[in-house]
């Protein structure tokens, strides 16, 4: 399967989060790749936003800023076309070591999108990047993610 990991990172720890996705998948006898999403300094419009056309499969991922899903990320959702019956999984990071802290209502954010778009909706989860768990956390949202 042909699978498009769509990241937008600016600490590089969803990146790290998506490389190690990259790596499972890739083991699991998939095609992975990750793109990058990128916005401009005070992140109100995007520089890049990579076509998900050409990918039978999708993971979105990004941060928590300001308890919400990051900005960038909300811009580019605005770009996407139908995605019908597509396997699209998600996760997010965040500082905060508690998903109240804005990574439950980032999460849902993106899966009202995305259902909105007809897209099949994989929750990954949340990698609290503060939490002494993290090595676990970052280990189960892979393992949710790879088909």
């Amino acid at each position: 399967m042909k699978i498009g990991i769509v990241v937008y990172s600016e600490t590089g720890h969803t990146l790290e989060v998506a490389d190690r996705l990259q790596e499972k998948m890739i083991a699991a006898g998939h095609y992975a790749e990750i793109v990058r999403i990128r916005a401009d300094k005070r992140r109100m419009k995007l520089e890049e936003a990579p076509s998900v056309e050409g990918y039978e499969a999708l993971v979105l991922a990004s941060p928590v800023h300001a308890f919400t899903l990051a900005r960038p990320m909300k811009l580019y959702l605005k770009t996407f076309p139908s995605l019908k019956d597509r396997r699209v999984g998600i996760f997010v990071t965040q500082q905060l070591k508690r998903p109240f802290f804005g990574g439950n209502r980032a999460l849902r954010f993106l899966q009202k999108n995305l259902e909105k778009s007809k897209a099949q909706v994989v929750l990954g989860g949340i990698v609290h990047w503060s939490a002494k768990e993290r090595e676990k956390q970052q280990e189960t949202v892979v393992e949710r993610l790879v088909p």
